[in-house]
This record gives structure tokens, sequence and C-alpha cells, in this order.
């Protein structure tokens, strides 16, 4: 049997994948991060790990029975092409309550005006009048509304309770646990909307969700706050970038982002629409899982997924 990873691992794989290694001693566990050989190593791997894959790749790839993905979003595989041929998927969200921790950090930051008041004392000026534009939102006892209520929502609900707020989950499958944060859980996103005063945007990026928030939702949002962490191209770039300079939002906190850095050193914004220019957006470089005990919690379990993989096919 072959393990095949295609990217190179940083130090912290070692301690797990030498676990693995000595565990299963008639495995071969292969790295290869050349892009021009991926093709020809995936034709002999019973399981590969990556962060993204063509459908090329897969078709090609005769043996393959797994892809592992060492992280959460799927958006970057060909989805309809693995499940034709009965391959198994994996990922993980080890990395759940890290996110929610860094949504719930930026939502204070935005709704507290902490950003906004740093850069002013940075130049003597002192935010101290009770006037309306120098007064900072409080989230307590707050209706929050929780697009994409999963693993990272669960974690947003049992934080956010702290603060009294009232609950909505916004997902697909109505059914709610009987140990749940959350107050109400709807298939029905406008209503999710139309009841929350502060909207955590943590939807996954498939075609049911790409810009499932458009200029439509962004009208009906009035006075609201969004904090997205999920991935940027479910909410249409220029629908929400007008909707906070019209003043129809009150402001968002963006971890997601719409334009990325490539192999380039040159600096990249990360919009088309110029974010940073606004009063009222908080902005993050999609930084939610980066911290050392996500990362630790996410191979870890990348790790038993692999495992688990193993045991299955021996």
């Amino acid at each position: 049997m072959k393990i095949l990873f295609l990217s190179r691992l940083s130090e912290d794989w070692n301690e797990y994948l030498n676990k693995l290694k000595e565990e299963f001693p008639g495995v071969e566990f292969k790295i290869n991060d050349n892009s021009e050989e991926r093709i020809n190593e995936m034709q002999n791997s019973d399981a590969v790990i990556a962060g993204r894959l063509t459908a090329e790749e897969i078709e090609s790839a005769e043996k393959l029975k797994a892809v592992i993905v060492p992280f959460t979003g799927l958006n970057n595989f060909p989805i309809d092409i693995i499940n034709k041929k009965n391959i198994k998927l994996y990922n993980t969200h080890a990395n759940a309550q890290f996110v929610a921790e860094h949504a719930v950090a930026m939502a204070l930051a935005l709704m507290g005006k902490v950003v906004e008041f740093e850069n002013d004392l940075k130049k003597g000026k002192w935010n101290r009048t009770k006037e309306a534009d120098d007064m900072w939102t409080s989230i307590r006892n707050r209706n929050i509304g929780i697009l994409g209520y999963g693993h990272i929502g669960k974690y947003l609900a049992k934080y956010l309770k702290a603060f009294d707020c009232y609950i909505i989950g916004f997902r697909r499958n109505l059914d709610l646990d009987s140990n749940d944060f959350a107050d109400e859980i709807s298939n029905n996103i406008d209503e999710v909307i139309a009841k929350s005063d502060v909207l955590f945007n943590v939807l996954p990026l498939n075609p049911e969700t790409k810009h499932i928030i458009n200029a439509e939702k962004i009208a009906k949002m009035k006075g609201k706050y969004i904090i997205t962490v999920g991935r940027g191209e479910t909410i249409s770039e220029e629908a929400m970038y007008n909707g906070l300079k019209d003043g129809i939002l009150a402001g968002a906190a963006i971890d997601v982002w719409y334009k990325y850095p490539g192999k380039s050193e040159e600096p990249v914004m990360p919009a088309n629409f110029p974010f940073w220019k606004l009063p009222n957006v908080v902005m993050s470089p999609h930084k939610s899982a980066h911290t050392a005990q996500a990362v630790r919690a996410m191979i870890e379990d990348t790790c038993e997924n692999i495992r688990k993989f193993i045991i299955s096919h021996k």
C-alpha cells in the first residue's frame, strides 16, 4: 500500500507521521511536492493527502481509493468525479473551535471599534465623547444568526452564550441536538437574516452557496453586522462592499477574501473593491485557523484519518 503526500510537510508532522510508520511498517509513505510529477506519482497510490486535485489527476489515478484533505474545505476538489469513482473522501474539522474563537474576536473588535480607536489614539485623538460616532456597540443580548451551523457554528454558539445572545442557526438539516447551544435552527436564510442583529458566515463554498448572500439579501441587512470566516465567494463581493459603503451594513469583519497571493512576492490586495478604505471594516488575512494548537489538532486528525483508511484496507 502506498500513501502519497502531495505537498511539503512542516516539522509539526514528524511526530505523527513517525508513529504511522512504526504502526504500519509494510506501508510506503511517500512525499513529493513536485507539481510536474503529481500524476505519475498518483498512478500507483492507494491514498493521497492533498489540498487540491484536478479532475484529470483523479481520473488518471486508477488505484486511488481515498483522498485525505488536511483541512476542512472541499471546494478545490472535483467532488462529482471522486464520488463517481467511489473514492473515499476524508477531511478534518479539528480546527473548528479555534476558527470560532477568532471569529468572535473579530466580532468584538468590529463592534467595539477596537481598531478604529487604536488608530486614532496613535495620532493623539481621544474618542472620549458620548456622541453616537464615539460609542461602541455591545454584542450582549443580541440575536446572532450563524449561517452554516456545523462544527464551527456550534462552537460559535457555545462561546456567544456567555454574552447572553439568542442563537439562530441556518442549515439544511433541522435536527437540533439536545446538548446544543442554539435556540433555533432554520433552513430559511431570509428568516435567519431578518431575525438577526449580527450574522456569522461560516458557509462552505459549493454551487448552492456561491453568492448566496447577494445584493438582494444585503439590502435586508440594514444596521446589521456580518462576520465572515467561511469562504469569500459565498458573499457577493460588490454587494457587500456597496452595502458597507452606502451604510446599509453597520460593519463587517472579514477573514476570507476574493484575491489571494500566488508565488510572487509582490503585495496583493485581498479584493477588487477597496474594503480597506472603509471605516466600518475589520480585516484579517485568512488567519482564523493559524494557531499552533489548531495546526497540531488538524495534523493529528489527518493522521488519524490515514490510520482509519489503512486499517479498513488491510
